[in-house]
């Protein structure tokens, strides 16, 4: 017999006019058909009830709501007893486990259902999910969202003796030991990862922790460290190494300290205020003895160099020329302010830079790489005063084709002609400017971006992914007026460029990678499907934050063969702002090296090309901590407050 489900649900509607009853009535009705449900018969569009309640949910409220869940957590048990204990002979392919399946997916919303696609061991087992989003995702937004939505999920135990809890208490400890080993300090994702993820399953009142999983989690931790030998440790590694612990202890039993900036400090390695030996060494900083370095580097003269910055920006750090050449193609100049010309690799200050490896844009205010003084007054492209820079000269076409043989680097001195903000750009590109020079400049570089743009276009869900946070040329500019597209523009191409350039001559370098594998693709393909489905406002939100919490991290790297798929280039590299990013410091020593150097010994080479790994591998490891951070600075302002 054929169940006509849409006439039944037709009824329904029709008898329940308000949203609740209606809803409850689909979900007892799904219930009854369930309770006859056979693999053999016939259930085409049974997820039809779900599907409808689906639609209701959003306008259910209070308590109400929690009524109307209750029964829905119920429900989900149910398809899933009848997915767990189907008949062997039944395949995944069979229509009524589909049908089944496509019920979970309705009950737990888009949020969730994608992944029981990657899930080998499906089968509608919630424990295999949240161990699959926790230990193979390894993705808190989706671990928060079912904490939220699905407890049963969390609380679900594969039997008497393992829980969730426990498991991910092993991998903190497994992260504490991968950080200290071998007594060398190297942070790893995980520690953080799960150190959050504990907070997060420990703080809920929906999640099940009783006093015995307490207990046997403590265990653990006292196991870990009766177990160490001590005498592999120095000082700072074991200190560390018992911080860590202690922190986990103190999840565990819920301690609830006020955390301090100075105990995130410590935690993330984060440094806040210089040392004074660091101070000490920028004290001396004399210009007059850069007389030598001077005189090695060409003057710009002939360029008019101005700088487009936010109003408030303190340290600038590129320069922007233009000119129209005789062939109709433009050269841009982009002028990068050259800390590797006032700095010795060998001096406190460039390993204090190193160690911090980027500024820090908090709550609390800045941290800068450099001594802030000695970055604004010495290093920064301030209008009519002499800077080392390396001046980047690219030859565009007016089909935004950058013609990388005809482009010259040059170690130089700059003095910006005009200090510009974007607002004052903005009003001048509209009105015109009295200044022949700087009006020339400004029609110039808006002609130079109208011609890359149409060279550079970023892959869309890059775009979304990104959205609010900053533009793909990390230069904090989330605008889109016209200054703010030319920096923009700017900046990609000279990235872009030097990157080519490194790669083709193969001179060792650090690029900036970005990939995208088949899996991702699948789950890109998967969101929009889903969103097609209902497009709404709020289920495009959705879809952003899935995008924005599964959309591959960029990285840093030496392979010249990973190209960076968001932006839609083959090479890519981060050179533009080297008063805030360490991975453009390097990238210009890279440069002193093999291109503005006459002589290179194999030593030479050998050399840069380990400082290199060993400066991605440490920038890459440093992000993790320093957005945790980032992360936490608002609740320790909040506390201070």
């Amino acid at each position: 017999m054929i169940m006509d489900y849409g006439l039944r649900i037709a009824k329904i509607e029709e008898k329940n006019r308000d949203e609740y009853k209606r809803a409850m009535a689909l979900v007892n009705s799904l219930k009854r058909e369930l309770a006859n449900f056979d693999f053999d018969g016939n259930f085409d569009d049974l997820s039809l009830f779900i599907i409808k309640v689906s639609e209701i949910l959003p306008r259910i409220k209070d308590n109400r709501l929690d009524n109307l869940n209750a029964e829905i957590v119920k429900l989900h048990k149910e398809v899933r007893s009848l997915i767990v204990n189907r008949p062997e002979y039944i395949e995944k392919t069979n229509p009524n486990f589909l049908e089944l399946k496509t019920i979970i997916d309705n009950l737990e919303g888009m949020n969730i259902s994608y992944m029981y696609n990657y899930i080998d061991q499906y089968d509608g087992n919630a424990y295999n999910l949240v161990r699959y989003l926790l230990f193979e995702e390894k993705n808190l937004y989706f671990v928060k969202y079912a904490m939220q939505k699905y407890p049963h999920f969390i609380n679900a135990r594969k039997n008497d003796k393992d829980c969730i809890i426990l498991e991910v208490v092993d991998k903190y400890i497994e992260a504490i030991d991968k950080y200290t080993r071998e007594g060398k300090l190297r942070f790893n994702n995980d520690l953080f990862f799960y150190d959050m993820v504990l907070e997060n399953l420990l703080d809920s009142k929906k999640i099940f922790y009783s006093k015995d999983l307490e207990l046997m989690s403590l265990k653990k931790v006292d196991e870990f460290l009766d177990n160490l030998d001590y005498s592999k440790y120095n000082g700072e590694v074991k200190a560390k190494l018992v911080f860590w612990c202690n922190e986990l202890k103190d999840r565990l039993e819920k301690v609830k300290r006020k955390e301090t900036l100075s105990h995130l400090s410590y935690k993330t390695d984060v440094t806040i205020d210089f040392h004074e030996s660091v101070l000490s060494e920028a004290r001396r900083f004399n210009p007059n003895n850069f007389k030598e370095e001077a005189s090695r580097r060409s003057r710009t003269s002939d360029d008019f160099i101005i700088t487009i910055d936010g109003e408030r920006a303190e340290e600038i750090d590129d320069g922007l020329s233009v000119k129209r050449l005789e062939n109709g193609n433009y050269l841009l100049g982009v002028h990068i302010c050259d800390p590797t010309g006032y700095i010795d690799k060998h001096s406190i200050l460039f390993d204090e830079a190193y160690k911090r490896t980027t500024a820090i844009y908090s709550s609390l205010g800045t941290m800068t790489m450099y001594p802030e003084q000695y970055a604004k007054n010495y290093m920064s492209l301030t209008p009519n005063k002499n800077r080392f820079c390396t001046s980047y000269y690219l030859e565009i076409t007016k089909d935004g084709e950058i013609l990388l043989d005809s482009c010259v680097f040059k170690k130089s001195i700059v003095n910006v002609n005009r200090r510009m903000n974007y607002d004052n750009f903005n009003l001048l590109a509209r009105t015109g400017s009295e200044d022949r020079k700087l009006n020339e400049t400004i029609e110039g570089l808006q002609e130079v971006r109208d011609c890359l743009s149409k060279r550079f276009i970023m892959d869309e869900n890059y775009r979304i992914a990104h959205r609010g946070e900053t533009n793909v040329s990390a230069t904090n500019i989330t605008g889109s007026s016209s200054g703010e597209k030319i920096v923009e523009f700017a900046m990609l191409a000279a990235n872009t460029t030097v990157a080519s350039y490194a790669a083709k001559n193969g001179i060792p370098f650090i690029y900036r990678g970005h990939q995208l594998d088949m899996d991702y693709l699948a789950k890109i393909d998967y969101f929009d499907k889903k969103f097609r489905e209902n497009p709404t406002s709020e289920n495009y939100e959705v879809f952003v934050n899935l995008l924005k919490n599964t959309y591959p991290k960029s990285f840093y790297t030496t392979d010249s063969h990973i190209g960076h798929v968001g932006i839609g280039v083959p090479h890519y590299a981060h050179i533009t702002s080297p008063l805030r990013r360490f991975a453009d410091v390097l990238a210009t020593e890279a440069l002193n090296i093999m291109y503005f150097n006459k002589v290179v010994s194999d030593k030479d080479v050998y050399m840069l090309e380990d400082r290199l790994k060993e400066g991605c591998r440490y920038i890459n490891e440093r992000k993790t901590a320093i957005d945790y951070f980032n992360n936490r600075c608002s609740k320790v302002k909040k506390k201070v407050k």
